[in-house]
């Protein structure tokens, strides 16, 4: 099983990336992106997301509220939920800027390694690189870019949303840092 690793990017955009600049898994922590790695197949996997989710008050039994998803939405339209798709075609959209993610939700990473950028909420940006069998809380309010290349699409899963899918959304980068779940964030974050 693969263990997160994760890293400060420079601030330079125009220099190379340097993995020497850890970031710890408390850091990421205190962020609130919550990372429990799983042993165990996708069924087992996906069973341990259903359970934290439940756990955490998710009504992972009604319709909406667990959905299946793959990193390749073009691909794979017709294989995912529309709600699903217009979820990741705006990640996909801001993967330069940002997103945040309106609600809390949680995924439950069956296969790929993927990696993705969270930020710190004083600009600094911090990538993490995960494996299958990654259960990963995204908090309300954080800002994160995922970047869509052949290294991410190969990257399947399960999300989980306290709401249904349909009630879950994106702040985008023309309103982000007047929005008022950003702030409620970066307040959080002290």
């Amino acid at each position: 099983m693969s263990r997160v690793r994760a890293y400060y990017l420079p601030t330079d955009s125009t220099s190379a990336i340097d993995a020497s600049h850890p970031a710890s898994v408390e850091t990421l922590d205190a962020l609130g992106w919550k990372i429990t790695p799983v042993d165990g197949s996708r069924d087992e996997i996906e069973e341990a997301g259903r359970k934290l989710a439940h756990e955490i008050g998710y009504p992972v039994t009604q319709e909406g509220c667990m959905v299946q998803f793959n990193l390749e939405p073009e691909k794979n339209a017709a294989t995912i939920t529309p709600e699903m798709f217009v979820l990741l075609m705006k990640v996909v959209e801001s993967a330069d800027s940002g997103i945040c993610s309106t609600k809390d939700a949680i995924t439950a990473l069956t296969s790929g390694s993927p990696y993705m950028d969270v930020e710190d909420g004083t600009d600094q940006w911090i990538r993490i690189h995960f494996g299958p069998g990654m259960l990963v809380r995204v908090p309300a309010g954080a800002k994160f870019r995922v970047i869509f290349d052949e290294h991410n699409r190969a990257t399947t899963g399960t999300a989980f949303f306290k709401e249904t899918i349909s009630n879950h959304g994106f702040i985008t980068k023309e309103e982000i840092e007047n929005h008022p779940i950003r702030r409620a964030y970066l307040n959080a974050l002290g």
